[in-house]
């Protein structure tokens, strides 16, 4: 009898596990066809509809919400940051605990620039996913990888990024706008 719960146990893990799997797929699927916001990924309210106003306008911004929700062991979200010092523009802080990606995306109201600065932040979430060690690649000449202040990094990478989902969310508007 024991041997027998056993084999169900398991069976059922298997079967949950494989559930979870499958409801992740499916996650990505629906964020990568522009139906929905990455389910790990926590948002006020209110910046809803502009982060899905971003996400309909741009593929780059588009790709990055399907690498979100398709890494579950990652959670981000995003916070807007009204006390941001001025010379800090956004940022991001994130950390590892347990196997979790725990990314917290401070960003100032929203204004001109927040498509930008989300693209950048969120690529600076992705750099972290795919563990580049940002402290050593600042060291490497060429690498795209700068220490701004003491354990502060940016990225050529995150730069392009925030740029490319601006100029998109730009040109699609034009595109609106002239129709």
């Amino acid at each position: 009898m024991r041997h027998s719960f056993s084999i169900v146990s398991v069976a059922l893990i298997l079967l949950l596990a494989g559930a979870h799997a499958g409801a992740k797929t499916e996650e990505a699927k629906k964020c990568s066809a522009g139906q929905v916001l990455p389910a790990n990924l926590f948002v006020p309210r209110d910046l809803i509809p502009v982060l899905e106003r971003i996400y309909g306008r741009s593929s780059t911004f588009k790709a990055q919400c399907g690498r979100i929700a398709g890494t579950p062991n990652l959670r981000v979200s995003i916070q807007v940051d009204i006390t941001m010092r001025t010379f800090c523009r956004a940022f991001s802080l994130i950390n590892r605990r347990q196997g979790i990606v725990r990314a917290e995306v401070h960003l100032p109201p929203v204004g001109i620039t927040f498509a930008e600065l989300v693209g950048h932040e969120f690529e600076h979430v992705l750099e972290q996913v795919e563990e580049l060690n940002l402290r050593a690649l600042a060291r490497v000449k060429g690498s795209g990888v700068y220490e701004v202040e003491h354990e502060v990094y940016e990225t050529e990478r995150a730069q392009l990024a925030g740029r490319l989902v601006s100029g998109e969310v730009h040109a699609s508007r034009t595109r609106h706008a002239a129709d």
